[in-house]
């Protein structure tokens, strides 16, 4: 019976151990399953997000507890590493402790701490997979932001050509048959005609220097060039400096009209560079003027909180509805219309300089009628 009793209870006691160790074994592979599944989610949803390969890799890493993991490409013969992380990352399939080849042969997953057994391999040629997918998907996302910056540049390149030669040719077609007309021989002219043509060849030097000047200007903010000297300025200082420029001919639209304009800025005062918002406000103005001949343009300013806004205000035919933006697009004129000057660099200029000075700028319909270009300025605050 003792026999019996130790023979049943060894049978049991190997029974028991047989159970705990099929429990534990399927607890490894549940371990498993649940770390394979929560990295094909990840590898799943980052290549539709764009997520960071490091990041994910950096996954795969701690996940395996290894010491280091890299996404190779090899191309043409020659191994290049796309990304790694961890300590002394694998630089060639060779050194590599396993390594994980994409079914195309073009890209390798690359582990190095412990050789991995087969059933990690299977999941893990599924994540490389993904990796080299996310990858392909930035390079296209890549080549697709190139062509769109090309297409950009093309159609800058275009509008710029056919903007400037156009703008370059009627003042210096003005010029050139003003100053033949006063070299001829052939006519005899007065006193006033000939302060006449002189005038009209100050002026279309003044509509090419404005040119030549907003050309140069979007170059340096194109660049990154801009540097504004930020500092404390009135504004009524500096929209006096403004017309006074608007008069030398510095905006090429000249003298004229800047009776039309009425200041209302009292005390009022912004954190700003003086020779950038100069500029600023004569173009602001100058577009007032040119496309509101008959309106008052009238340049107001007062303080929110801590912002500054300055208000030029035309009653003129204004743009149409939701155009608003466009204006501030380079060589685009207020409305479009061929029969007004100037090639269209005015306000993306000052958007650029307003911009560069932490402020924006943005244009809104002056009720009954008009356009109303607004600027918001940093506020000096009280010390």
């Amino acid at each position: 019976d003792a026999a019996v009793t130790e023979v049943v209870l060894l049978l049991m006691a190997v029974a028991v151990a047989a159970l705990v160790d099929r429990a534990a074994g399927r607890q490894r592979e549940a371990r498993r399953a649940s770390r394979e599944a929560e990295l094909l989610t990840l590898f799943s949803g980052s290549v539709l997000r764009g997520a960071d390969l490091e990041a994910l890799l950096e996954k795969v890493r701690e996940a395996y507890s290894q010491r280091a993991v890299t996404l190779m490409r090899v191309s043409g013969g020659q191994e290049r590493p796309v990304a790694s992380v961890g300590t002394h990352p694998p630089l060639s399939v060779a050194s590599a402790d396993t390594a994980i080849e994409v079914g195309d042969d073009e890209f390798w997953m690359l582990l190095a701490g412990h050789s991995l057994p087969a059933a990690d391999r299977r999941v893990l040629t599924l994540v490389a997979n993904k990796a080299a997918g996310l990858v392909r998907q930035r390079e296209l996302a890549s080549e697709a932001s190139r062509a769109e910056a090309i297409e950009k540049a093309d159609e800058l390149r275009r509008s710029l050509l056919s903007a400037v030669s156009h703008d370059l040719r009627t003042p210096l077609a003005a010029a050139k048959a003003a100053v033949s007309s006063l070299r001829s021989d052939e006519v005899d002219f007065s006193e006033g005609d000939t302060a006449e043509l002189l005038a009209t060849v100050e002026e279309s030097i003044d509509q090419l220097t404005a040119l030549v000047d907003n050309l140069l200007d979007s170059s340096r903010l194109a660049s990154g060039a801009v540097r504004p000297q930020v500092v404390k300025v009135y504004l009524e200082e500096v929209v006096q400096r403004a017309l006074l420029s608007i008069g030398r001919g510095v905006t090429g639209f000249g003298g004229s009209g800047l009776d039309r304009v009425k200041v209302d800025v009292g005390e009022a005062a912004a954190m700003a560079d003086p020779g950038l918002l100069e500029r600023v406000l004569a173009n602001l103005i100058d577009n007032a003027l040119r496309y509101a001949p008959e309106s008052l343009v009238r340049v107001n300013a007062g303080t929110v909180g801590r912002k500054v806004l300055i208000t030029v205000v035309d009653e003129g035919p204004g743009v149409p509805r939701g155009s608003e933006e466009q204006l501030f697009e380079p060589f685009r004129r207020l409305g479009d219309r061929a029969n007004r000057s100037g090639v269209g660099l005015g306000l993306s200029v000052a958007r650029g300089f307003v911009e560069a000075m932490a402020g924006t700028i943005s244009a809104t319909d002056t009720p009954g009628g008009g356009l109303t270009v607004i600027v918001e300025l940093p506020a000096p605050q009280d010390d």
